[in-house]
């Protein structure tokens, strides 16, 4: 399975990726691939963040490999929903992670699942968290997901593909 992220999208909708980059852009980027490394070493997902650089003096595509994250800067004129809208033809068993609804539209238009970033945060935490601590996730308590309470219900097909991605996250 890959997950492709749009980079700052997620930055600005976390807390901790916030102020980072309120310090400059190269802070923000690197405190999400610090984040990005511990998730991998965990679940071992290959991971694809895509910047915008749509304002750089290169242009074409530019890709470098940092800590085992394939980072992905768009070119100049381009934005980075245009280079995840293209990875996402050609490319199967995606997990897309954005909460620009654009993106995510798509991506279920392109069988691939869409997770919003606010869904994706506690995924991120927990893995620093137990990579910090040596501790393997599954042995944590979650106290993230709520309980549920009532009848239980046949969730839409949409939904279930969604919380079937989510548990392989």
């Amino acid at each position: 399975m890959e997950l492709i992220i749009d980079g700052y999208n997620l930055i600005r909708q976390s807390a901790v990726f916030k102020q980072a980059e309120a310090e400059s852009l190269e802070a923000g980027r690197n405190a999400l691939i610090t984040y990005l490394e511990a998730y991998r070493k965990i679940k071992k997902h290959k991971i694809t963040v895509v910047f915008d650089g749509e304002k750089s003096f290169h242009f074409s595509i530019q890709r470098e490999k940092v800590k085992g994250i394939t980072v992905i800067y768009s070119g100049l004129g381009e934005k980075a929903d245009d280079v995840i809208k293209r990875m996402l033809l050609h490319k199967q068993d995606v997990i897309v992670v954005s909460s620009d609804r654009e993106i995510m539209d798509f991506a279920e238009r392109h069988q691939a699942t869409a997770v919003s970033a606010q869904e994706f945060l506690p995924k991120l935490e927990m893995a620093l968290y137990c990579n910090l601590k040596g501790e393997v996730e599954e042995e944590i308590p979650s106290t993230i997901a709520p309980v549920k309470k009532g009848p239980a219900r046949r969730l839409s097909k949409r939904k279930r593909k969604k919380q079937k991605a989510l548990k392989k996250l």
